[in-house]
């Protein structure tokens, strides 16, 4: 029962607590004890309340006792005889778990700081410390009880909130409860993983266990920018907050708004030891959360349990509900051949599909592959609409799951008969799925099969497809005829959604399957596959072709099969989708042995793989030295999704052919994987390795503009000796792609080498990707936001800003042309680039309580562009936060602008009912920029850092942009010019007529803080 009375440990008066029917102590606080010289409470628990306080073996004849009553004070001044000195003494009765205790607190009427205070101050402070416990205590339920306390102390000093914020290890804080008076907003919503480094001022004073008094916003303008622009975008214009403490740190922290002035004096010493008792509440809380979540929540997926919606039988005050039934097909197949573990993440894995995209948190795990959402008082429109678009992400996830749903607005609502009838819609689809998905029995089965629905047989099917229709065919006869036989090659295909395949029976045999039919072959697959570089390559592959739709499979690599033999195979499959490629149907193909064959690529007519490691080792063998130089093509994903792939071969194409009519003599070209290509020079040539990559670059980059391609680093490179510290061939390739991996990172070098530091770097890299994924999925914890000032040409004043996302890594920031590359390859760019958007919001509402008319950018790229929700979920977010639109600019590189004109369109319409501007940014980088002023609709234009170079030596530079300026204020758009970082620069730009400059010369990008405290300057 300590953490009750933990309220009353730091008071300055001296505090009592015995039980009102044997007189027996349980607590004096620290104060009492020093007075009494009692060292602990075993000195004094059990004793007489009259014995100790009053050296009397009998009840004090004045006992007040029965005269006590909860909620009630009793107030009057007495000597104690044993300290001979005067007290102003409060009295008042608790009752805890059907027990009474008498409070007693007692002011020392006779200290010297006191001596020139009124009484009635003490005896009103006194009476609402004491009224605070009482709301504190008046329930067992600690959540009930911080929000009594909030009100209780929001009502008695006439504030307009009242609330808790926590602290967390990431020194970020959260407003976790809210008291509202009447007509006031709540802010609760808005004030979620905030930084800390907005209250730092406030910390200091909290670690010293001192109270926040702000009797005026404005006082503290100049003094704590910080402080100011966070008050000030909530409108609060006086304001209080006392520390939340757990031990010697704070936690958190119980603040006020608007408290009754006359009040103030009074609020400060109930702050200053309140929080020992917020904090005693938080842990019962948390302890009280961690015993509910292991009674009503799944273990494993964290999704609530049968005990939980047992519960919600009882509590139906709803007007209407929808229910969805889900069950996860071919859960039990999947423990069985690959085991629960397996299992276990395919469970998880559904579970935070249907969690990620429900407007619901009540689903509930009720059996082992079934679940049940429940949707109270939503519209039958929004409930459907919401089923609908979880069952088109189903038919895109990798897992399928049968849903059932049933909504109802009959009163009274029968919860278990709706579930029953979702549970029987349910089954409907699981047996649709099932009808509509073929797969043949088993290896010894002679019935016809069929390799598609009925449905697929329309009017304009192919000749193979009718001939399988209108005929008669042994599917597996088929199979075996092709197999058969083979020594040089494994078959195999598959049903994609139920992942099951049939492989042939040298393959089974080969690497000791126990069965043709193999559940999970693309996983145990993997197992056989030589090294993780492989492995990785394999799973990156297979990725790549369910998020580009792709229908071809064709990677070469080395496996181990079940005699322990390594050898090179070269595996080709074909991919078959839906209609609309929104789900992979059917998956076969072939896997061929190529330890001696000499294969040519398709594309490039270069020889693959096995002719590179050829050659090492013969080069090897004769003592002969040479460079191995790596490149790869850039944006290629980028241009496979905006112009197809036939565009991208052709590209290949022709760089190929540009590369061995220019320097065939002088190295020998080889493709790997993807685009990734290998070139081994000539032991007799004798250029540099700086000058061999300067050759390849010019020819890649020419290849690309010729095709109307822009972009920064079309080619990265990765450079190594060879013999090379007794690697083998094979090692040397291994070491050159993961150089590449490196190089599409730094590519401030024209290549990177194999030295220590880089591959250093390697491993960094793939940790980094880990973090970085583990990182978003927590709430971009670890990322943050820096705004870069733009100023006016004018007078050089701040005006506005460019949002700039950064991210730290063990310690230090990373480079976002690090990991921006990864957040789009791993499909995060959306979350990332909304969590942006909300910062930018957030911190424009604070940065215009100092510049109302200051503005903040905001990059767009291609990937967000193509994030549907993206538009909906800005509006929302200015809604949230009561922002004018005209406050923010939307950056579109030129890429955006060229690449997808028609979501651009869209875009840029939103943008504008929004109210917000639209910046063309990195102007001049490409080739079709003065097209783009027509085009397109856009409010400023950004010329690109690249048109600065040189412009202090070259006239016709300084009157090229000035043009560009010209043409743009005929257009009526400004110029902001990037890049400016010295004073030489900046003094011709001032002559071009440009309105706007961003640069080193003026600001480099900055700390929230920071920021705020220049615009505190004026």
């Amino acid at each position: 029962m300590d953490f009750m009375w933990s309220f009353f440990e730091e008071l300055d008066e001296m505090v009592y607590v015995s039980d009102i029917d044997t007189h027996s102590l349980v607590y004096m606080n620290a104060h009492l004890r020093r007075t009494l010289g009692y060292n602990s409470s075993n000195g004094y628990i059990g004793k007489k309340c009259h014995a100790v306080l009053q050296e009397s073996p009998v009840p004090c004849s004045f006992c007040n006792n029965h005269a006590l009553k909860p909620g009630k004070f009793i107030s009057w001044i007495y000597k104690n005889p044993v300290l001979n000195r005067r007290f102003l003494v409060k009295d008042s009765m608790i009752c805890v778990e059907n027990k009474r205790y008498r409070i007693e607190i007692a002011i020392d009427l006779d200290a010297e700081e006191l001596s020139e205070t009124p009484y009635h101050y003490y005896a009103h402070s006194s009476a609402i410390l004491t009224g605070c416990l009482h709301k504190v205590f008046s329930t067992t339920n600690p959540e009930d009880e911080l929000d009594n306390m909030l009100s209780y102390i929001g009502t008695t000093f006439l504030c307009a909130r009242a609330y808790i914020f926590e602290i967390d290890d990431s020194h970020h804080m959260c407003n976790t409860y809210e008291w509202c008076a009447p007509g006031v907003v709540s802010q609760k919503d808005l004030l979620q993983h905030e930084s800390c480094d907005s209250i730092s001022s406030w910390l200091r004073e909290f670690e010293n266990n001192e109270v926040v008094v702000i009797r005026d916003r404005e006082e503290i303008a100049h003094k704590y920018p910080s402080a100011y622009v966070f008050l000030k975008s909530l409108h609060i214009s006086s304001f209080a907050a006392g520390p939340i403490l757990s031990g010697e740190q704070v936690i958190g922290f119980l603040a006020v708004d608007e408290p009754n002035d006359q009040m103030l004096n009074l609020i400060t010493p109930l702050l200053s030891v309140i929080g020992y008792s917020v904090a005693s509440l938080l842990r019962r809380r948390d302890l009280v959360r961690r015993l509910h979540d292991l009674s009503y929540r799944d273990q494993l997926t964290g999704a609530l349990n049968r005990n939980a919606l047992a519960e919600y039988y009882e509590q139906l005050p709803m007007q209407s509900v929808g229910v969805i039934y889900f069950d996860i097909t071919g859960l039990k197949r999947v423990n069985d051949s690959i085991g629960h573990l397996a299992g276990d993440q395919m469970i998880c894995h559904c579970y935070n599909l249907v969690n990620d995209n429900l407007d619901t948190d009540l689903i509930y795990r009720t059996g082992g592959d079934e679940f049940i959402a429940l949707c109270p008082d939503c519209t039958k429109e929004d409930f459907l609409e919401m089923v609908q678009r979880l069952r088109k992400l189903i038919r895109q996830d990798e897992y399928h799951i049968a849903v059932g749903h049933v909504w109802s607005d009959q009163q009274p609502l029968h919860l278990e008969s709706l579930i029953i009838q979702a549970d029987e819609v349910m089954y409907e689809d699981k047996r649709d799925y099932y009808e509509h998905s073929y797969i043949m029995d088993g290896p010894n089965s002679r019935h016809p099969t069929r390799l598609f629905p009925k449905s697929q047989l329309s009017e304009d099917h192919n000749e193979f497809q009718h001939f399988l229709a209108t005929t008669y065919h042994d599917v597996e006869a088929l199979f075996r005829s092709i197999a058969e036989d083979n020594s040089s090659s494994y078959f195999y295909f598959g049903d994609m959604q139920k992942d099951v395949f049939y492989i042939s029976d040298n393959m089974r045999e080969d690497f000791g399957f126990d069965s043709n039919i193999v559940p999970g072959l693309l996983r145990i697959w993997a197992r056989f596959i030589s090294t993780p570089e492989s492995q990785d390559m394999f799973w990156e592959d297979i990725n790549s072709m369910l998020r580009e739709k792709r229908t071809l499979h064709d990677l070469r690599y080395q496996v181990r099969d079940a005699r322990g033999n390594t050898k090179w195979i070269r595996c080709f499959g074909i991919l078959k989708w839906n209609e609309d490629k929104t789900v992979p149907l059917f998956f076969s193909g072939r896997v061929t042995h190529q330890d001696n064959d000499f294969l040519i690529d398709p594309i490039t007519n270069f020889p693959r793989e096995h002719a590179v490691l050829a050659s090492l080792y013969e080069m090897n063998k004769n003592g002969q030295h040479s460079l191995v130089i790596g490149f790869c093509l850039n944006n290629i994903t980028e241009i496979n999704n905006t112009r197809g792939r036939a565009y991208s071969d052709h590209l290949l194409k022709n760089i190929a052919e540009q590369l061995m009519e220019q320097l065939y003599w002088k190295m020998s070209f080889h493709r790997l994987d993807g685009m990734r290509c290998v070139a081994v020079v000539d032991p007799l040539c004798t250029e540099t390795a700086d000058e061999l990559v300067q050759e390849i670059q010019e020819i890649v980059e020419n290849c690309y503009l010729e095709m109307g391609i822009s972009v920064r680093h079309s080619c990265s490179f990765g450079v190594m000796e060879y013999p090379c510290d007794s690697l083998e061939p094979e090692d040397i390739l291994e070491n050159i792609v993961a150089l590449l991996k490196v190089a599409r990172h730094n590519t401030k070098q024209a290549y990177v080498d194999y030295s220590t530091q880089n591959i250093r770097q390697i491993k960094q890299i793939a940790n980094m990707a880990l973090a970085l994924n583990q990182d978003v999925i927590n709430g971009m914890e670890n990322f943050r936001i820096v705004i870069q000032p733009v100023v006016s040409a004018k007078d050089g004043k701040v005006i506005g800003g460019e949002t700039l996302l950064r991210w730290k890594f063990e310690g230090e920031d990373i480079p976002p042309s690090v990991f921006i590359p990864i957040l789009e390859k791993e499909n995060m760019i959306h979350l990332a680039g909304r969590w942006v958007f909300e910062k930018a919001v957030c911190s424009c509402t604070r940065i215009i309580a100092y510049d109302p008319d200051f503005y903040l950018t905001f990059n767009v790229s291609l990937h967000q562009l193509a994030d549907t929700q993206f538009i909906d979920f800005m509006h929302e977010t200015l809604q949230k936060y009561e922002l004018d639109g005209s406050h923010l600019v939307a950056e579109l590189t030129e890429s955006c602008l060229d690449e997808q004109p028609e979501k651009l369109t869209g875009f840029v319409e939103s943008c504008n009912q929004m109210g917000m501007r639209i910046a063309l940014d990195d102007f001049g980088s490409g080739y079709s920029s003065l097209r783009m002023l027509l085009q397109y609709p856009s409010n400023i234009i950004k010329l690109d850092r690249s048109l600065l170079q040189e412009i202090t030596k070259s006239d016709e530079k300084m009157h090229f942009i000035r043009s560009i300026v010209y043409a743009c204020h005929q257009f009526g758009k400004e110029v902001c010019v990037e890049g400016v970082e010295r004073e030489d620069q900046n003094t011709i730009l001032l002559g071009t007529g440009c309105d706007m400059i961003q640069g080193f010369y003026y600001y480099r990008p900055m700390e929230l803080p920071a920021l705020y405290r220049l615009l505190s300057q004026g």
